[in-house]
């Protein structure tokens, strides 16, 4: 059976008909077959958590910095509330989901990152991991068992315990662990825009150096097109960034190498 993580920020979490929504699309995923794999991020119930609570977002280009406080906040919310919401979400679907994280299960086992330089600094970036070592039994026996897993993004050290990690990064690592048939990231865009503003259906690593160059890939577009890069050079056979609207048309952007 093929297997298809989707990858899904905490905007979409928070966004009941997108929910429904995707749920649809999930349903056709398993009428047709496959199995389903939900990883989550919670950036937007972070934030407002912690200005809730009077602690301060500390980001430098665009990654936050992770300290004792802000990983309690991980826990209540990536750990907690927002996986819990996506279960529920599915269940109200009819779609028979668990939620774990990648503590659960020996799933990913985690080094603390060095610091790495940032905006031209070097930055310690606190309680952020970096996987080592993954086991995929948990995942396994959740999809033979016809469910689907909701897979919250944080990680274990043995060291410090749990540990902050990219939403994009650790899903590509869960994507290539699982040797995952597709790798679909959602975003807000419908698609990738060119220069303008026009949805790009594939997308060459060529393409993309020359929107890097010519300014029409900005913003957070650089990282999430460079992690799907690096998803696709590493094996995954598949990658598509889209919105849900998108995804339940067929639309999106689809990655491919430079010889597909």
């Amino acid at each position: 059976m093929k297997t298809v993580v989707i990858k899904i920020s905490g905007t979409v979490a928070s966004d009941g008909l997108a929910l429904d929504r995707l749920a649809t699309f999930i349903k056709k995923l398993i009428q047709s077959n496959k199995r389903v794999i939900i990883t989550h991020g919670g950036g937007q119930q972070i934030n407002l958590l912690s200005q809730r609570l009077g602690l301060g977002i500390r980001q430098v280009a665009g990654r936050r910095i992770t300290d004792d406080a802000a990983r309690e906040v991980l826990l209540y919310t990536v750990g907690g509330k927002v996986n819990r919401d996506l279960v529920g979400a599915m269940r109200s679907n009819d779609i028979s989901a668990v939620g774990i994280s990648g503590i659960d299960g020996f799933l990913t086992t985690s080094t603390r990152r060095p610091p790495i330089e940032a905006d031209g600094d070097m930055v310690d970036f606190g309680l952020v991991g970096e996987i080592v070592q993954t086991d995929t039994n948990l995942l396994s026996v959740l999809l033979d068992a016809g469910m689907v897993p909701v897979v919250g993004c944080l990680t274990w050290s043995k060291k410090e315990g749990a540990l902050n990690i990219n939403a994009d990064t650790f899903s590509i690592q869960i994507a290539l662990s699982i040797k995952a048939n597709e790798l679909i990231m959602l975003m807000e865009p419908p698609a990738v825009l060119d220069e303008n503003g026009e949805p790009v259906e594939r997308l060459t690593a060529a393409m993309w150096r020359r929107g890097l160059r010519e300014g029409w890939v900005t913003n957070g577009m650089k990282p999430k097109l460079l992690n799907a890069f690096k998803a696709l050079d590493s094996g995954i056979n598949r990658v598509r960034l889209a919105s849900v609207a998108s995804l339940l048309e067929n639309g999106g952007t689809v990655l491919v190498s430079e010889s597909g």
